[in-house]
């Protein structure tokens, strides 16, 4: 099938009009949505296996940073600076996308598929040869991958057997929550190196969850496990992986015995790893609406 394609002046290619096309919709930073509390069980002799065997406890809650457009059709969305994907909101037109592990500084890049419009001025629009939708409209800016990164090995095991990082050559933190004073989680990451001095954004299409460990759960005391998800977002000079707890995860308590005191990963998938989708935002407006 005939089409146009266009190359930067390096021979990278720009956009294939052959190919389904993204264009940026918006940019900006993250704001403050809600706070998700936890799910703990309701009793000792009741099934986890069953929804209702878990209710809502009051602390600690996680912290959910998101954005909103309207009417998207289907949007990915390319990060700088931590955060994790837990859902989207709903209301008419309107969705939010929520994200955990976040703050007020990640910044977000929203590409969608690119779609009519009537912005006025010269303009290039494609159109598929059998649907007749837009396939490249060049008054939208186009994304741009420029890789894709498969995330790392786990790190080494504790004598349980259980990752004490979530990556080979990460590094654990505990990061405290903006709206719950005294509580913290830990958050498992790991960095990838690219080109120094130059900002990259990521989108990881699909990732993995397990659950953590943490002796340190509480200021008092106290091991628990709780659930952490995977997420991918771009920094200066790179690239960074991490599991970190999405929001209105489970929680219970672990045997004080079944732990070296330190925090590992129970039960991650190691059959298959995500590749997180890499671009450079060097070019890209922001904020952008």
């Amino acid at each position: 099938m005939a089409g146009l394609v266009v190359r930067l002046s390096d021979s990278s290619l720009l956009y294939d009009t052959n190919n389904i096309s993204y264009g940026l919709v918006k940019s900006g930073y993250l704001s403050y949505v809600e706070n998700w509390r936890r799910l703990r069980l309701r009793g000792v002799n009741v099934d986890p296996n069953i929804g209702s065997s878990w209710v809502e406890q009051g602390v600690p809650g996680d912290d959910q940073f998101g954005f909103s457009i309207d009417s998207p059709l289907s949007p990915i969305v390319f990060l700088v600076g931590p955060g994790v994907a837990t859902g989207v909101k709903v209301s008419g037109s309107t969705k939010t996308y929520l994200f955990a592990g976040a703050s007020t500084s990640t910044k977000f890049y929203c590409f969608d598929l690119m779609r009519d419009d009537s912005i006025l001025g010269p303009k290039l629009k494609t159109r598929e040869e059998q649907s007749g939708g837009i396939s490249f409209n060049s008054n939208q800016i186009p994304l741009n991958i420029v890789g894709a990164i498969a995330a790392p090995q786990p790190g080494p095991l504790d004598r349980f057997g259980r990752p004490v990082t979530a990556y080979i050559g990460g590094r654990n933190q505990r990061i405290s929550h903006q709206t719950t004073s005294g509580v913290a989680s830990v958050h498992s990451l790991v960095d990838i190196p690219l080109d120094g001095g130059v900002e990259y954004a990521a989108f990881l299409p699909w990732n993995r969850s397990c659950g953590i460990i943490d002796p340190k759960a509480y200021s008092g005391g106290g091991t628990d496990i709780y659930g952490v998800a995977e997420g991918a977002f771009g920094i200066v000079g790179g690239i960074s992986f991490v599991f970190a707890p999405p929001g209105r995860t489970t929680q219970d308590a672990w045997p004080a015995q079944s732990t070296t005191g330190e925090s590992s990963f129970h039960l991650m998938p190691t059959d298959r790893f995500p590749s997180a989708l890499v671009i450079k935002t060097a070019g890209l407006p922001f904020p952008f609406n």
